[in-house]
């Protein structure tokens, strides 16, 4: 099961809070998005999944009903009392013959106005909301602020838009300070650099009941997204004129060409990943074979580092077996496949300068050094 689609819908709210909004300070979830009986499993943020290249700044819910057989829709509530300041309806077109290829609801539920979770993938609005707006036309947003408590339906996820909801917590209050050029991000995404952990903010026993569905072992629980070293190879690089975060189509599709991650697995960090906006043409994820060097002890002075990359394969640390991402399996862990896809040259040419060659294919001993095809990064 891969990463469901993401919304921007927050861009419009520029990390404050709306008209409509109440007080400062944090929040306090007290009801699950979703009926934990109605869970499958929780995927925290942190992962790299196809254009998703650096870590993902949001967690998943997915749910029983979109793998079942048939599959069917799933309620999704307002997880804290507050206000609803934002709807949106995101669509996009079949360009050959205009068929809706994604078709996403989204939903801004503020604690108050420097707290806010937010949802996308449901499929609908439903309830007192859905009373109240209606229905979105498609790439429509509404402001309604709504009032609504912890527990109430606010709409419905499932096939065969997702398989559960996406989740963001943000705290304006908070500031990651493991990205070295902060402005690469909030150009794009405003909310990029003050992402909460959920579980710090979720009531017992609310709290425990959740993370025992969630697939992360390692601390923080919701997990990391902010992994950079400055003069250190860890964490997130921008090819040389690829306008960053945002791309040169700021958040369109392909915007993350020019993105690169070598960076602590998001569901095990004792695994390292090499995420790769363009790898022949397409993104990519790998695992690096013999997981060394660590990227976070890689300076100018260690020289050309060389990677063999490998499929990421994830599997119970418990049973050995590779794990089908359908339910909830514990202690999840992840390894490097048998077999090189490829290898990564890497070179730390100052600070903030990355030169990179890609070798599809070949080994390490098969890789003499850079050739014409060397590309930069930057942050």
């Amino acid at each position: 099961m891969t990463a469901t689609g993401c919304d921007n819908s927050a861009i419009k709210n520029n990390g404050r809070g709306s008209s409509g909004c109440k007080g400062k300070g944090p929040g306090t979830l007290t009801a699950s998005p979703i009926a934990l009986n109605d869970i499958a499993f929780i995927q925290p943020m942190g992962l790299e999944a196809g254009g998703h290249v650096t870590p993902i700044d949001h967690g998943y819910f997915y749910t029983k009903g979109a793998v079942a057989a048939p599959p069917y829709q799933t309620p999704v509530y307002a997880p804290l009392t507050g206000n609803i300041s934002t709807v949106t309806r995101t669509v996009r077109l079949n360009g050959q013959n205009n068929a809706p290829t994604y078709d996403d609801d989204a939903v801004t539920i503020e604690a108050t106005c420097t707290f806010r979770v937010r949802f996308s993938n449901l499929i609908r609005f439903a309830g007192g909301l859905g009373d109240a707006i209606g229905e979105l036309p498609a790439n429509q947003t509404k402001d309604p602020n709504y009032a609504v408590k912890a527990g109430e339906l606010i709409g419905y996820t499932g096939l065969p838009t997702a398989y559960g909801i996406d989740v963001w917590v943000e705290d304006d209050d908070v500031t990651l300070t493991g990205f070295i050029n902060p402005a690469q991000y909030t150009a794009a995404e405003v909310w990029k650099t003050h992402m909460a952990d959920l579980f710090d903010h979720t009531q017992e026993p609310l709290r425990s009941q959740l993370l025992a569905l969630n697939e992360r072992d390692a601390t923080p629980r919701w997990g990391k997204i902010d992994f950079d070293i400055d003069a250190r190879l860890v964490g997130n690089w921008f090819r040389v004129g690829s306008g960053g975060y945002g791309g040169l189509n700021p958040m369109n599709e392909g915007y993350w060409d020019g993105h690169l991650a070598l960076v602590p697995d998001g569901n095990d960090p004792g695994q390292i990943d090499v995420s790769i906006g363009n790898y022949q043409g397409t993104a990519r994820q790998f695992a690096v074979i013999g997981n060394s060097p660590d990227p976070a002890t890689v300076t100018e002075s260690t020289g050309p580092v060389r990677y063999e990359l490998g499929l990421v394969e994830t599997y119970s640390l418990t049973t050995g077996l590779r794990w089908d991402g359908k339910a909830y399996v514990p202690h999840i862990r992840t390894r490097a496949s048998p077999g090189v896809i490829g290898t990564v040259l890497v070179q730390l040419m100052a600070a903030r300068s990355l030169k990179l060659e890609i070798f599809p294919g070949k080994t390490a001993s098969q890789v003499p050094g850079f050739d014409a095809n060397a590309v930069m990064f930057e942050r």
